[in-house]
């Protein structure tokens, strides 16, 4: 497994910086022996995740990822390896998410019809409720699979086709998929508590502890993402986060504890943004190798008396995937008995919008909307 805080990049030699290293080689091993991040029909499996519309999910890293936009609802193709004479995907998973203002049977409507139902059942993912079905074309020649969670005006779902054959043949990756659906609420994630300091952050399950260690009053925790991307030879890349907690400066507050952070991290660390973030600061940096290029994400909090730092670490191909959930997680830390603040929404407010059609064609060449 190759992580983002591996040997890509070289740390200044200061006490602090072989201290940080010797912890970031420690949560690569961590991570290496959480095992090869295989499905239940021996896939290798990444984590896609949507920031804008607050949804994650895990799929093949041998599917090609494509995505659309029709009438308001967003789609995200997942599209099984071209096989058979004419060369196509034989299965395709559809993410999507879109306003919605009828239930879920009603919307449902645009994808059954004039199938042949197999079977319907209630869902729950992350406390949103909804409904899958099963169903199949009038001839059994094609199988379908749909799931539909509404809350807040909103539905997020998955929509799955193929040849029946195919659908069959992948039966585990398709179950893997849909037990991954992921409703990604700021408020919802586990929440790890330091009382000592009275700091708390909310974690989502998906991402690992690999580290914690403790000194000089200052205390370093280090997690691992899920799988974002696949090496060549199966290796999974992450994305990492270390949480700094440490006194401030004498006498000092965020701006004092910015300085000294930065001064600490050195050249190597060439800041390409500076702005607020709710009442701290967020910086994104850039720092190279001859072998690779890496961002980091890093956020600046004081309160009493305290500095905390989320630094989060991706090879440069995958921190535009992981940025935003950066937002999602920072936007959860609490300091010294702060009030909760409102977390981040997860989703556009767009207008209401009736039952769409179905879905644009995944084997078609859809209109892109960007990643």
């Amino acid at each position: 497994m190759s992580t983002t805080s591996s040997s890509r990049r070289k740390l200044r030699t200061t006490g602090s910086s072989r201290a940080l290293a010797a912890a970031v080689v420690a949560a690569a091993l961590a991570a290496a022996v959480l095992g090869a991040c295989r499905g239940r029909g021996g896939e290798t499996f990444v984590t896609y995740f949507s920031g804008e519309h607050g949804v994650s999910l895990r799929h093949p890293a041998s599917w090609r990822g494509d995505q659309a936009e029709q009438e308001g609802v967003w789609y995200r193709y997942f599209l099984a390896p071209p096989a058979g004479p004419q060369n196509r995907a034989p299965v395709s998973v559809t993410l999507l998410a879109g306003a919605m203002a009828v239930p879920v049977e009603t919307y449902a409507q645009s994808y059954l019809a004039g199938h042949s139902l197999v079977s319907t059942r209630d869902e729950e993912r992350q406390g949103v409720k909804g409904r899958s079905w099963v169903f199949a074309s009038a001839d059994g020649a094609t199988r379908y699979r749909l799931l539909l969670l509404a809350a807040n005006g909103r539905v997020v779902g998955l929509y799955a086709q193929g040849d029946a054959v195919a659908v069959e043949k992948s039966q585990a990756t398709l179950d893997e998929m849909w037990s991954s659906l992921t409703v990604e609420r700021p408020r919802d994630y586990p929440v790890r508590r330091w009382r000592d300091v009275e700091t708390t952050l909310g974690i989502p399950a998906s991402w690992t502890q690999t580290r914690e260690f403790s000194g000089g009053g200052t205390r370093l925790v280090q997690y691992a993402s899920p799988p974002l991307a696949v090496d060549r030879g199966d290796q999974t890349v992450h994305a990492s986060l270390s949480v700094t907690l440490e006194p401030l400066p004498a006498g000092g507050g965020l701006p004092e504890y910015y300085q000294a952070t930065r001064a600490k991290l050195g050249e190597n660390f060439q800041v390409t943004s500076h702005q607020g973030f709710r009442g701290g600061y967020v910086d994104i940096m850039r720092t190279e190798t001859p072998v690779a290029v890496t961002f980091i994400k890093r956020f600046y909090f004081a309160a009493g008396g305290r500095g905390c730092s989320l630094s989060f670490e991706a090879r440069e191909d995958i921190f535009p995937r992981m940025s935003r959930w950066a937002d999602y997680i920072a936007s959860t830390l609490r300091m010294s008995g702060e009030p909760e603040a409102a977390v981040l929404p997860t989703a556009d407010a767009a207008a209401p919008s009736a039952a769409p059609s179905a879905p644009p064609s995944a084997t078609a060449a859809p209109r892109k909307a960007g990643r």
